[in-house]
């Protein structure tokens, strides 16, 4: 059973991906090819992956009154459709290094629930997976899990380091991947 998209998240979904398409559009004038030292490295379900032929970021770009961050890790750049990790962030305040943001509320000190949080990763058959807010708790499966967290431990003009974490789960709900 499929529920309906919750319209007061949409202006959030909206932000998330028109800030990949611009992002994925842009011109690299930076002088660093693919490959050249960046990746993003995550495991799923215990077995490593990692990207580092087409890692991009942004990190707490202003716009819409909100600060963004994504961060993209792409296996092939010929073939984006698969093989490819997104995290997007949205706060009301300046994103902040070494805070730990989730999708979920949070009463713990050092962590702090972000307006949007969403992990989004294609495996290497195109098949999408992504993690939920609390706010669609009561539209997901019983049992569905809200948990994903981002902690950026550090964000220059050149890199950004961090940790990623979360539960992910196809479209109709029939498979978990736990990142």
């Amino acid at each position: 059973m499929k529920q309906c998209f919750p319209f007061r998240l949409f202006p959030y979904f909206l932000l998330a991906t028109i800030m990949i398409m611009a992002y994925s559009c842009k011109k690299n004038d930076d002088g660093i090819s693919p490959g050249t030292g960046y990746f993003m490295r995550f495991k799923v379900n215990g077995t490593q992956v990692e990207y580092k032929v087409d890692v991009k970021a942004t990190f707490d770009e202003v716009g819409s009154g909100q600060h963004s961050t994504a961060i993209v890790g792409v296996k092939d750049a010929l073939e984006d459709s698969k093989n490819n990790m997104i995290l997007m962030l949205a706060t009301e305040n300046e994103t902040q290094t070494g805070l730990t943001y989730t999708c979920y509320t949070t009463g713990t000190s050092g962590m702090q629930k972000a307006g949007l949080l969403l992990l989004v990763y294609a495996d290497e058959n195109g098949k999408d997976y992504s993690s939920w807010p609390e706010e669609l708790a009561s539209a997901l499966p019983a049992g569905t899990e809200t948990k994903a967290t981002i902690k950026i431990t550090e964000a220059t003009t050149d890199y950004i380091k961090g940790n990623f974490s979360g539960v992910l789960y196809n479209d109709d709900y029939t498979a978990k991947l736990n990142i």
